[in-house]
């Protein structure tokens, strides 16, 4: 009788650690899939981050050619009022001067103003469009981040599952008779 109910709560005993122990390693599992994703996403957001900074250094590239084109083209206007403004003197003189050639030099560096102009809104459309990808790239890495993070607290609540199970089963097995 005794021997029989020794051999049953040895069979118990056996059921709880199993028991325990299936609990313990799905709580393992379950951290090591969370430390997956974490890693993935956090590989898929540096990926993002890297492009991003790729992105704005090309913008940063645009936004120097913008500014050259802006300078040249505020120089050209400068060069073309100098030039109308001779003409003007020339006309108020009585036409002292050649005035052809005055209106032929400011029309000159009207079209080289124009065209720095131009330069500049294309390098300036180009670098805002960078810009706003990288920004969209931002925002997609703040999200990984975010969900990383959120893996990261996950798997740390795991963890501790898994030590509690594991203590668990120390603790019925440090209870149990020699």
């Amino acid at each position: 009788m005794i021997a029989e109910q020794i051999e049953e709560d040895a069979r118990r005993l056996d059921e709880i650690i199993a028991g325990l122990n299936r609990e313990a390693n799905e709580h393992k599992r379950s951290r090591d899939d969370f430390h997956e994703k974490a890693s993935l996403l956090a590989d898929k957001r540096d990926k993002l981050q890297r492009k991003a900074r790729s992105l704005s250094s090309e913008a940063a590239v645009y936004k120097e050619r913008r500014d050259e084109a802006n300078l040249t083209a505020k120089e050209c206007r400068a060069r073309r009022d100098e030039w109308n403004d001779r003409v003007a003197r020339m006309r108020a003189s009585g036409g002292l001067g050649d005035i052809g050639e005055g209106k032929s030099q400011a029309n000159s560096w009207h079209q080289k103003a124009t065209k720095a102009s131009e330069e500049s809104n294309l390098a300036h459309t180009k670098m805002h469009q960078l810009y706003e990808e990288a920004d969209r790239l931002r925002e997609q890495a703040q999200t990984c981040h975010e969900q990383f993070l959120d893996c990261k607290r996950a798997a740390d609540a795991e963890h501790a599952r898994y030590i509690d199970a594991v203590r668990r089963i120390e603790k019925v097995r440090d209870n149990l008779p020699d």
